[in-house]
């Protein structure tokens, strides 16, 4: 899987003869800003681009809605890590969300 964070590296990843691309890099590189979520302009970026391989959405999808709406984008599938294996990240969310 190539792990990419513009629509530029999964042209190169593709060109390249990667299995698939992933969008783990999104808002890591400096080529794209971070946003709150998962990056949706960038999954639909890539899965428009028809490059003929699996998209896995990867980059911070906390939430079913967020796993839901990077479906909805255009990922084959998604990958949830953080949300599920960091506990204090995971408190830290919900604390934040309680106080508002």
């Amino acid at each position: 899987m190539a792990d990419c964070g513009s629509l530029d590296d999964a042209l190169a990843a593709a060109e390249a003869g990667a299995d698939l691309i992933g969008t783990t890099l999104a808002g890591y590189t400096g080529e794209r800003k971070k946003t709150e979520g998962p990056d949706l302009e960038l999954i639909e970026q890539i899965a428009t681009a028809n490059l003929g391989l699996p998209l896995i959405a990867e980059g911070r999808i906390h939430t079913p809605a967020q796993a839901r709406a990077a479906m909805d984008a255009g990922s084959f599938a998604v990958v949830v890590g953080t949300a599920i294996t960091h506990p204090a990240s995971i408190t830290g969310w919900f604390d934040a969300a309680l106080r508002g």
